[in-house]
């Protein structure tokens, strides 16, 4: 009876054991993830000095990953918000790619080489507010 207990163990370990926990592949095609999905509860909290600029974008380069973070103090991305609303039209190599509604997200999956990278932003009705942006970015 032991033996059969032992020899149903290591049968249990061994099918257990090599199990392989692949990741699944990211997708060949970009994607730009919001970054309000991200949780910032932990993170400390940022004084950011005024600008008069009406239109100001920052971008760091991750790998094939593009961050992006746009400020925009006169347009607002809530629903709720008093303030102009609006989203930003992004272009990749003078192509519409996404329509985004966050100031801060993240374009995944570009390919290697040098992109142009535009951001226009516009109201609900894609009526353009004259606040556009570009930027080239190089993917290593």
């Amino acid at each position: 009876m032991r033996s059969i207990y032992l020899s149903l163990m290591m049968l249990l370990l061994i099918a257990v054991g090599c199990q392989k926990d692949l990741p699944e592949p990211e997708a060949k095609r970009f994607t730009v993830i919001p970054m309000s999905t991200v949780n910032t509860a932990h993170d400390m909290p940022v004084t950011i000095e005024q600008n008069r600029e009406p239109f100001k974008v920052q971008h760091h380069i991750r790998g094939n990953s593009v961050f992006v973070e746009c400020m925009l103090p006169a347009i607002s991305f809530r629903d709720d918000s008093e303030q102009k609303q609006g989203k930003i039209i992004l272009y990749i190599n003078g192509v519409k790619k996404e329509e985004v509604t966050t100031a801060a997200f993240i374009i995944k999956g570009l390919e290697k080489g040098t992109h142009r990278v535009k951001l226009e932003v516009v109201n609900h009705n894609d009526e353009p507010y004259q606040l556009e942006k570009e930027f080239t970015v190089s993917i290593p």
